[in-house]
């Protein structure tokens, strides 16, 4: 079935899909062909410094709603690096930040994010696992970006990336959506923007093989696709909707219909279901992106459950825990397309980890929709253009958070 699967994508790849011609390469090299590049990558991993002579003094957060909070980290000798907590109840994540995870960190090597990584993890073994997670992004985060100021390099460049831009999916997070209206302005998008790839999502999130509402699916999919046209590659994206048999069911029609990957088709907990859908179908099985177990990582690698790895480098704990999973998914010969479904800091985070990876897949994810808190955090934003951004090429993240949010932010500090 692996043969098929492939077989699969470069059809797709050929018939629909062009403008993802380079992405749809990759996507489909072999697993010899990705491990001359992650020898490499792991090579620059191991050899990056993890000790700098300093000491982490201080941790901020400035926290505004519940959506949006960010990180602050000073060391001894006043250097400083933003970082974000995961989005959502972002007001919990710096509560656990400053009462569980600062003073493990405060007096640490601000360099040596693997060991306060595992630090953090290990001494909350008994809060296992979203929050702490979602509060060590935070800190994770801000010590890349703390380190990339300091040496005048990107964090994609510490990574071993270079500056370029990245293909990206118009991602759409919209079931209310009526599907000929979800056509149209995908349609204008790709015309406005250049995308040539975009996602939309099927089903009912944890649905019980329920649809948003009868037959939404069924009219979608067809509607959408003969609107982008053969050249435009479609993604789908279950969020946990289906049983193995419906998954299966809708999955063959996704086929007819040429979609370049099917997401999250089961619950994501239920593994085996998920790999007994990847097992049936040719179209690849993407997910990954709740996931924030090392250990379950490897469970679901190991039983093939997903043909292509989604972690989100918000929920799994930051820079330091993604990259841990893109090698685990790359030592399998499989894709890494890391989650990024806002454009808050995360889309910002994965842009510079997309640049590096070895394993990296064909378009990074790229909220089509708008809100209110996002807007205006940071300078320069995103701008797609022929469906692809630009990865800031300023030290650490390479851009600057806006000063007026942080001084209307709920503030917080823990220092030594």
């Amino acid at each position: 079935m692996r043969t098929n699967r492939r077989t699969f994508i470069k059809q797709v790849a050929v018939t629909g899909a062009a403008a993802a011609a380079s992405g749809g390469a990759r996507m489909v090299q072999a697993e010899a062909e990705i491990r001359p590049e992650l020898k490499a990558f792991k090579e620059r991993w191991q050899a990056l410094p993890r000790q700098s002579g300093l000491k982490i003094k201080s941790i901020e957060t400035f926290v505004q709603g519940t959506n949006l909070g960010l990180v602050r980290v000073r060391a001894e000798d006043g250097s400083e690096g933003f970082g974000q907590l995961s989005p959502f109840d972002a007001d919990v994540s710096a509560l656990i930040l400053h009462r569980k995870l600062a003073p493990l960190a405060l007096g640490a090597d601000p360099y040596d994010a693997d060991t306060l990584a595992d630090r953090c993890i290990e001494a909350n073994y008994k809060y296992p696992w979203s929050f702490v997670c979602r509060a060590l992004c935070g800190l994770d985060t801000a010590l890349w970006d703390l380190r990339g100021r300091r040496e005048q390099k990107s964090v994609c460049q510490l990574l071993g990336g270079t500056a370029k831009t990245i293909p990206v999916y118009g991602s759409s997070m919209s079931r209310s959506i009526q599907p000929k209206a979800e056509a149209e302005r995908l349609v204008r998008l790709r015309d406005e923007k250049g995308f040539r790839a975009f996602k939309i999502r099927v089903g009912k999130v944890c649905g019980h093989d329920q649809d948003e509402w009868p037959g939404r699916t069924a009219e979608l999919v067809p509607t959408v696709r003969q609107a982008i046209g053969e050249k435009v590659a479609l993604l789908v994206d279950g969020n946990s909707c289906y049983t193995p048999a419906k998954a299966i069911e809708v999955g063959r029609m996704l086929e007819q219909h040429r979609v370049w990957h099917f997401e999250e088709p089961c619950p994501y907990w239920e593994l085996e279901w998920t790999a007994q859908v990847a097992a049936a179908l040719e179209v690849p099985v993407a997910g990954g992106e709740q996931d924030n177990d090392l250990a379950q990582w490897r469970r679901m690698i190991r039983l093939r459950a997903v043909d292509i790895a989604q972690p989100d480098i918000c929920y799994v704990g930051g820079i330091t825990r993604a990259v841990r999973v893109a090698m685990m998914a790359a030592e399998a010969g499989l894709k890494c397309v890391p989650h990024s479904a806002n454009l808050s800091l995360v889309t910002l985070f994965t842009a510079h980890l997309f640049g590096a990876l070895p394993n990296a897949g064909a378009h990074m994810e790229f909220t089509i929709e708008k809100d209110g808190w996002t807007g205006g955090l940071y300078a320069p934003a995103f701008q797609v253009v022929d469906g692809r951004v630009a990865i800031p090429d300023g030290p650490g993240w390479g851009v600057t958070i806006n000063p007026d949010l942080l001084a209307k932010a709920e503030k917080q500090i823990s220092q030594r």
